[in-house]
């Protein structure tokens, strides 16, 4: 009776809502990952093989590698076109259309909402796991200043800084992160797992102790409203809501 009970609970465990339920495998993010990251090496390199021979990629490597703010654009921008470029072609591969990654209409007012309670429980959960986080380690520091070259450079290029630090994230960790990762990963070990799996991916790729613990936190909560409104669009306006919060903070320190 009891086997019978744990096996049906399982099923039921396991059972996807439609809009998880995603033709990609695990197989294939392992695959996007070393494709996306491969694909950004790949460009630096071949630029700084070049220099000896064309001054002008001798320049750009010189320009990125001191921080230039239109450097950096240039890199996050190759960083987007790869990353919607592959996601792109698992969309072709599988002959399915950007729907399957959450690009799906949603009640305006139903997002709204969520997006409103999302953001209050996120600044109190996040909040508690840095508080928590202090203490289980020693030495942890919850207000380290976020690395970045567009902070410092946002007062002279604020147009610039505000596309790349809060706009252009969100639309690009939303589809991969929210909408491609996580169904994948849910289809394999269940909502939960892919939930914790995709935002532990996600935190790590901010690669700051702090920030990861902190968009961990965010990422278990986007993923919790791509499940509830199978949408992703609502997580990407809360994201950049986010992010523009926090650009207002760093530069007007």
């Amino acid at each position: 009776m009891f086997s019978t009970w744990w096996r049906k609970r399982k099923t039921k465990d396991r059972t996807l809502p439609e809009h998880l339920n995603v033709p990609w495998s695990v197989a294939d993010l392992v695959a996007f990952v070393a494709a996306w990251f491969g694909i950004q090496i790949v460009v630096v390199l071949a630029l700084a093989l070049l220099g000896p021979v064309w001054p002008a990629a001798s320049h750009f490597v010189a320009l990125a590698t001191k921080g230039d703010i239109g450097a950096s654009f240039a890199l996050d921008l190759l960083d987007a076109a790869a990353g919607f470029g592959l996601v792109a072609l698992y969309m072709r591969k599988y002959r399915v259309g950007w729907s399957a990654v959450g690009w799906r209409r949603v009640n305006a007012l139903k997002g709204i909402g969520y997006v409103v309670g999302i953001l209050v429980i996120f600044v109190v959960l996040s909040n508690l796991a840095l508080d928590l986080v202090t203490v289980l380690v020693p030495g942890f520091n919850p207000n380290q200043t976020q690395q970045n070259d567009f902070i410092g450079a946002a007062p002279q290029h604020h147009s610039l800084a505000l596309v790349a630090l809060v706009l252009l994230p969100p639309v690009l960790e939303e589809t991969i992160f929210r909408g491609f990762l996580f169904p994948a990963l849910a289809k394999k070990w269940g909502v939960v797992w892919g939930a914790v799996l995709s935002s532990a991916v996600f935190g790590i790729a901010h690669a700051q102790a702090n920030i990861s613990i902190y968009t961990f936190v965010l990422g278990l909560l986007l993923c919790f409203m791509y499940l509830k409104l199978k949408s992703i669009f609502p997580g990407m306006l809360l994201h950049m809501l986010n992010n523009y919060l926090a650009f207002i903070a760093l530069t007007n320190k």
